[in-house]
């Protein structure tokens, strides 16, 4: 394992943490003496940890030590795709970090991989934020993506027609600016190994697990993500027993790059809120 900072100092740190067959990039950035719990980010699916890039500079790294990594077989991680490890990949980077306990936020796939940290690891979690989170336990799945399609793509090498596609799926509709180039990056650089080699199978999240969560969750989307999502993210506050629900104004699945400032306010009111309450 090594952590570094980077050259330039108002930089976010960098660092690497080994885990199960390969190695995980993480960056640091924010406020690493406010007292709060430290929060890790978990970007979504064909994203990047420069998905956070607008929680760095605004409220959320004011208040709060961020922790982003790139997630298996995403961006520069060297780990090979498999959700069914990405629970234990969450606790080696706090473990690496020395975090005994931490606040945990995940959008999309990233929100999935979230709850399953929460239902395996529950007692290291402070808080437990998730936005977009697909939970077809929760409300039948009426939205389609059309993965034998993109791996078919993937697999015979054309990333090209992939991304075309994808890039105009509702899931990554954009509603700023900032946001669309954002994007539009990440998706540039996404290199498809999960679709080529297979990503593995996504942790079950039942309705009986989702109800028996023990820890303050933010159930969020933004008001322009499919109404699939949204439906999910509401009905995920009504089935965790210490959950709220939250949408984000002018602000689509990507809702912390569509919105980052009301994004940004609703995170840390919830985390204030959580901090306040005693253990």
């Amino acid at each position: 394992m090594l952590a570094a900072r980077t050259p330039e100092p108002d930089a976010p740190w960098y660092g690497e943490v080994a885990v199960h067959g390969g190695t995980l990039p993480i960056w640091m950035a924010g406020a690493v003496d406010s007292g709060a719990a430290p929060l890790i980010l978990l970007h979504g699916w064909t994203l990047d940890h420069r998905m956070w890039s607008p929680q760095v500079s605004g409220e959320l790294a004011r208040g709060h030590f961020l922790v982003m990594p790139d997630r298996r077989g995403c961006g520069r991680a060297s780990a090979p795709p498999d959700l069914s490890c990405e629970a234990e990949d969450v606790i080696a980077i706090a473990d690496f970090l020395g975090f005994e306990r931490f606040a945990l936020a995940g959008l999309s796939r990233g929100a999935v991989v979230a709850l399953d940290v929460a239902r395996r690891y529950g007692s290291r979690l402070t808080a437990l934020v998730v936005s977009g989170a697909p939970l077809p336990a929760l409300v039948a799945r009426e939205e389609v993506i059309d993965l034998e399609r993109y791996r078919s793509l993937a697999r015979t090498g054309n990333l090209a027609a992939f991304r075309a596609e994808w890039a105009h799926h509702p899931l990554m509709r954009t509603h700023s600016a900032e946001a669309a180039r954002l994007a539009g990056a990440m998706l540039a650089d996404y290199a498809g190994r999960d679709l080529v080699a297979g990503g593995g199978e996504a942790p079950g999240l039942p309705r009986e697990v989702l109800g028996m969560l023990p820890m303050p969750v933010l159930s969020m989307t933004g008001e322009h993500d499919t109404p699939w999502r949204r439906a999910c993210a509401r009905a995920l506050g009504e089935v965790a027993p210490r959950a709220r629900h939250v949408e984000i104004a002018q602000a689509g699945h990507l809702a912390n790059a569509d919105n980052p400032a009301d994004f940004d306010a609703a995170v840390s009111a919830f985390l204030r809120a959580c901090a306040a309450r005693p253990r």
